[in-house]
């Protein structure tokens, strides 16, 4: 029995079908399933850098919060701009209490070149200028003593000078300190008056 026209073309029909269904069904379901994967794929990544992200943000909130602690901290040891006559007056005491005799305690004009503060910012520095004499063991006691203050200041310059005429160990020192403060109010706008 010989195959006619008729069983060849129907043969070749049904083999056709499965070619026909993996061109228009399988291939792009298989296309499509690979777009799927790879979509996947780039949204566990991103989920990955987002994640390390959020771990630096909550790092970064964790040193902000102590940021924040370290400043109020640093905000008690800061006198008022009110009290800054009140500062000069413990340093004359530490001097004193150290046995050294204050020549003088002035406060100075303020000097843009030496200024660590921004002229109308929040925080102030006052120049203080001291001159003392006595015994270098008294000085060393009073410089301790000055560093230990709760207040915060700096040493801008110091000259120390041999006194001549006096016991041995005895100096005359100038000293020019910045004592630092907060000012109230700054960058607030003016309270109306009713």
């Amino acid at each position: 029995m010989k195959p006619g026209v008729r069983e060849l073309i129907f043969t070749v029909v049904l083999s056709s079908i499965p070619l026909v269904t993996w061109q228009i069904d399988f291939r792009p379901r298989r296309a499509r399933q690979e777009e799927i994967k790879r979509q996947i794929r780039d949204k566990r990544a991103k989920l990955a850098r987002l994640q390390d992200v959020s771990g630096v943000i909550g790092r970064l909130k964790q040193e902000v919060a102590e940021n924040e602690k370290a400043v109020a901290f640093l905000r008690t040891r800061l006198p008022d701009e009110k009290e800054i006559d009140q500062v000069v007056k413990e340093v004359w005491h530490l001097a004193k209490s150290n046995n050294l005799s204050a020549k003088s305690v002035r406060t100075l004009a303020s000097q843009e070149a030496k200024r660590f503060t921004a002229l109308l910012g929040p925080h102030g520095e006052q120049a203080v200028m001291l001159q003392l004499q006595g015994d270098f063991r008294g000085f060393y006691g009073f410089l301790l003593a000055m560093e230990n203050q709760s207040r915060i200041m700096r040493v801008r310059k110091m000259i120390i000078k041999k006194l001549k005429v006096a016991p041995e160990g005895h100096m005359f020192a100038t000293i020019e300190i910045a004592v630092f403060f907060e000012r109230k109010g700054a960058g607030e706008p003016p309270k109306e008056e009713a």
